[in-house]
């Protein structure tokens, strides 16, 4: 069995202390305002989207503030080729014209907001292909229910990494299941996702998005589940390690991509 890693993103609490029959003023310093950028782009012959925002002070009510006169571009450093993106009307969104990204060929997504401009590198890996879901039943404590579960031939003699993405009745479920095949190169494998959110029932509908990443992207995601103290000890809260420059924040991922979906029996 793989190691499997439900992400959950942790939400900072600000404490306010109190001394007795004394009130204590402190300084808050709101932190200079960040880029944050998460573009994708796959094996799929669609359009392909970048989002860019930047965040605000936590006094204010919103996070982020859409982007909307940014510069998006993509390059296939592999072939020396330059697709450009367009704004939409969407929150913060950018869209390219069609293309399909090829396994094996290096990617640069390039963002220009005023005078600076923020770039990050993905390797899209080569494809493992997805066999099918399956459902299994657990009992814990008396109480059974119904899990999904992926299955695959992992491709031996090379390192990969997965990114699930779970759907139970078109609702995506929250958080993110990560693996890799550091214990499992080139074998067939059977990968439970424990999701307890929603519950699976009989007759939902579930889809899976089966993703190979490169291994920043995976380590961009792992990095949010120490943080939130899943899948392993919890760290200092902090900002995931970015593969962009300039310090903006996000993520760029050239994935391959596979759908199926299953009827929970």
């Amino acid at each position: 069995m793989k190691n499997l890693i439900l992400i959950f993103f942790a939400i900072g609490a600000l404490a306010l202390f109190n001394a007795c029959e004394k009130v204590i003023d402190v300084d808050l310093k709101e932190a200079d305002p960040l880029i944050v950028i998460e573009g994708n782009i796959s094996d799929e012959f669609v359009a392909h989207k970048v989002t860019v925002s930047r965040t605000k002070a936590f006094t204010e009510n919103n996070q982020v503030d859409a982007v909307m006169d940014a510069q998006v571009s993509v390059k296939d450093l592999t072939l020396n080729k330059l697709y450009l993106f367009s704004a939409t009307n969407r929150f913060g969104e950018y869209k390219s014209e069609l293309f399909k990204g090829a396994p094996g060929h290096n990617y640069e997504l390039s963002v220009k907001v005023g005078n600076q401009t923020y770039t990050a590198q993905s390797a899209m890996p080569e494809k493992v292909f997805l066999d099918s879901l399956s459902i299994t039943a657990i009992s814990f404590f008396g109480e059974e229910r119904k899990y999904v579960k992926v299955n695959y031939q992992d491709m031996p003699n090379i390192a990969n990494q997965y990114r699930y993405v779970l759907y139970v009745n078109n609702e995506k479920v929250k958080g993110y299941f990560l693996d890799f095949d550091r214990f499992n190169d080139g074998k067939y494998v059977n990968s439970t996702l424990f999701s307890g959110d929603p519950e699976l029932k009989t007759g939902d509908e579930v889809k899976l998005e089966f993703q190979c990443v490169d291994m920043n992207v995976y380590r961009y995601f792992f990095a949010i589940s120490q943080i939130g103290g899943n899948g392993g000890p919890p760290t200092t809260p902090a900002n995931p390690t970015s593969n962009f420059n300039n310090g903006a924040l996000g993520y760029f991922s050239a994935y391959t991509k596979e759908e199926k979906s299953a009827i929970i029996p």
